[in-house]
């Protein structure tokens, strides 16, 4: 009995393969593309509005603060707003608007490397 399931469970992953395999070729026939990224598409979309594409790389921006700051700095700290160039951000104490002072080139070079067509040029701390 086990030795027919065996052969059963191996025939259908044989056909599964070759499905896949398949389903590939098919795909390159076509010529059809893998399907695009939303932030490939969002340009296209938005073209006609460049001030909705700014927002929505302000927005990006706003949420990759964890990303460069680290999860223990980002639970102290927000960042808030981007306007003229500047990154506003709020921190829970003197303390840690000090810390972040002190790396606040290190996170320029991040936003400038990341995000260059926002020309982030300061970090502005507030409580």
């Amino acid at each position: 009995m086990d030795s027919e399931v065996d052969k059963d469970l191996k025939e259908l992953f044989r056909d599964r393969l070759k499905d896949k395999r398949q389903s590939k070729s098919k795909r390159r026939l076509k010529g059809e593309a893998a399907p695009q990224s939303i932030s490939g598409i969002l340009p296209t979309y938005f073209k006609q509005s460049p001030d909705t594409l700014k927002k929505i790389d302000e927005t990006r921006a706003l949420i990759a603060w964890e990303k460069y700051v680290g999860e223990a700095v980002a639970t102290q700290s927000q960042a808030v707003k981007i306007r003229s160039g500047t990154l506003t951000v709020k921190v829970t104490s003197p303390l840690w608007m000090q810390q972040l002072l002190l790396l606040k080139e290190r996170i320029l070079k991040h936003y400038r490397k990341d995000f260059p067509q926002l020309r982030i040029n300061n970090i502005f701390f507030t409580r």
